[in-house]
């Protein structure tokens, strides 16, 4: 867990509430959030953490409670809470 935690230095992306959809023109224009303040929303509880690697990836380690949706998954999000920071990682 200790090696999966590190790659938040390299979020992809993070933030907003998942009511509300922004475009970003490229990666550039994505907030990041840092390890510190990724720590914090999860054990205040106010922020989920999406692992956007491969199920393979996914499987063999992962932040645990982290929800598995691969990058360019076509899955239903409505299932995710509302209200919440979401903090999406890759490594």
């Amino acid at each position: 867990m200790k090696y999966v935690l590190s790659t938040f230095i390299m979020l992809l992306a993070a933030t907003a509430a998942f009511s509300q959809t922004t475009k970003y023109k490229d990666t550039s224009e994505v907030p990041r959030i840092s390890l510190a303040d990724a720590k914090k929303a999860w054990d205040d509880k106010t922020a989920i953490f999406i692992d956007a690697r491969s199920a393979e990836a996914y499987k063999d380690e992962h932040v645990k409670g982290a929800t598995n949706i691969p990058l360019g998954s076509t899955t239903d999000f409505s299932s995710l809470p509302k209200g919440k920071t979401i903090i999406v990682y890759c490594s």
